[in-house]
């Protein structure tokens, strides 16, 4: 492979701004445990949106790079990594895997570095470390490999894994954007008593049902409480994960789950924020847990999800609703910040 090479990089420029396309460049060489690889799809998380908005703090890094689930081609490697060979398929992942947690790569804007984390994913090209790159098990589903990188592995962690939701539960999935649907799908292999989503986008609750939800609920026209208990025969939601940050939707979900009973937490709040809940509740074991990534160890998971997808229990591909060019990231992040969409995926040229 020969150096510099240059490429296209959309950069957070500003907070609360679109992001900017600009040509960047890798000087090289590729260090210890690092990856070259040419990306195909990455998917547009919330977790960008809360990037972009500010909302997880004072950003002390700007500009930089984006993006933390993606799939490509494997151009080249840095000493002493063993996972990977040129021409492999793979997926970029912001959960650790297995091998060398490397240095993070050093890009050019012109003269200046830019920032860039262990793994990015809405740049043409990407340097990554080795642990946050798996090989595909299935190198024809390049659109599904790049969500694995993050919302499905994610939304399978929190439900097998970490909830080991079963069918003694009434279950409650709170916020229905991606990571919400996913968790349904995958919900409905577990078998629980109920599936009840809860939203207070018409739209989204239309498409959880879709996804398998037994009932939905929109809190901004329903009593979320009157209606659960109505739901469960009064003993209420056992197990709650929620998908959202929103402090009021988090205290909210909080609250409907049952004594005792345990409320997950995979939506990001803004940094900073306090959630209140009742001391007496977590006596009686109401449980409040953080979910980080679901759980996710990649180079298991992925394995795992893509065996969900094959044996045709689950179809991931439902969650795409969008297929956009690279060059309209912008678009795809104002279709995701309306909160109208499953997961929106951009399309790199040639792949």
């Amino acid at each position: 492979m020969e150096y510099p090479l240059t490429f296209s990089a959309a950069i957070l420029e500003e907070i609360g701004k679109p992001l900017v396309l600009r040509n960047v460049q890798f000087r090289g060489p590729l260090k210890e445990g690092q990856i070259l690889i040419k990306l195909s799809y990455t998917g547009i998380c919330g977790k960008q949106i809360d990037e972009i908005d500010g909302n997880c703090g004072p950003d002390n890094f700007l500009p930089h790079l984006l993006g933390h689930e993606g799939s490509g081609e494997v151009l080249d490697f840095g000493p002493n990594v063993s996972k990977v060979k040129k021409g492999d398929k793979v997926v970029l992942h912001w959960m650790k895997g297995s091998g060398i947690d490397s240095e993070t790569p050093e890009y050019f804007l012109g003269d200046k570095g830019i920032n860039a984390g262990w793994v990015t994913t809405f740049n043409e090209y990407a340097v990554v470390s080795e642990n946050r790159v798996t090989i595909t098990p299935d190198p024809r589903e390049m659109e599904i490999s790049a969500l694995c990188g993050c919302v499905i592995t994610t939304s399978v962690g929190v439900v097998v894994k970490q909830a080991k939701v079963n069918g003694d539960d009434n279950l409650v999935i709170y916020g229905c954007g991606g990571v919400g649907l996913c968790a349904i799908q995958t919900a409905t292999q577990c078998h629980p008593k109920k599936i009840i989503a809860v939203d207070i986008n018409p739209k989204a609750l239309k498409r959880a049902k879709s996804f398998g939800a037994s009932h939905t609920i929109n809190p901004s026209c329903e009593d979320i409480c009157q209606k659960i208990n109505e739901l469960t025969d009064q003993k209420g939601a056992n197990k709650v994960i929620v998908c959202i940050g929103n402090i009021a939707a988090i205290e909210k979900a909080y609250a409907i789950t049952s004594i005792p009973g345990t409320c997950f937490l995979i939506g990001v709040p803004p940094k900073g924020k306090m959630i209140h809940v009742h001391a007496n509740d977590i006596m009686h074991e109401k449980n409040l847990i953080g979910s980080l990534g679901g759980g996710t160890f990649p180079d298991e998971d992925i394995p795992y999800c893509f065996s969900l997808q094959q044996s045709k229990k689950i179809d991931f591909k439902k969650l795409i609703t969008h297929v956009l060019d690279f060059e309209d990231v912008n678009l795809g992040i104002e279709k995701v910040r309306k909160g109208d969409t499953g997961r929106v995926i951009l399309k790199f040229k040639n792949s």
